[in-house]
């Protein structure tokens, strides 16, 4: 389990990576992020949305399909631990 605002740690916001993918698919970093932890499975993305408008934008990231060049370009930025980690207790 983790907790994990949008816009915290690792510099999201402005990672080239997500940057790249985001306009290929005219879409916004927040939505390829959400896209590609909704497509993992055994995973459950629970996101926040004090707007409308925040509604919105994470209801489109379901409609988001990443190519496979999209997902090696996320795995290559974000790769997955080779080892089983513990979870940091919040």
């Amino acid at each position: 389990m983790a907790y994990s605002p949008v816009g915290h740690g690792r510099g999201l916001l402005e990672n080239a990576t997500l940057k790249k993918i985001a306009k290929r698919h005219n879409a916004t970093l927040s939505q390829i992020a959400l896209a590609w932890v909704l497509r993992q499975p055994l995973v459950i993305a629970i996101p926040k949305a004090s707007k409308e408008k925040h509604v919105r934008d994470n209801a489109r990231s379901i409609e988001i399909k990443l190519a496979g060049e999209d997902l090696a370009d996320l795995d290559q930025e974000f790769p997955p631990p080779k080892s089983r980690k513990s979870l940091p207790m919040l």
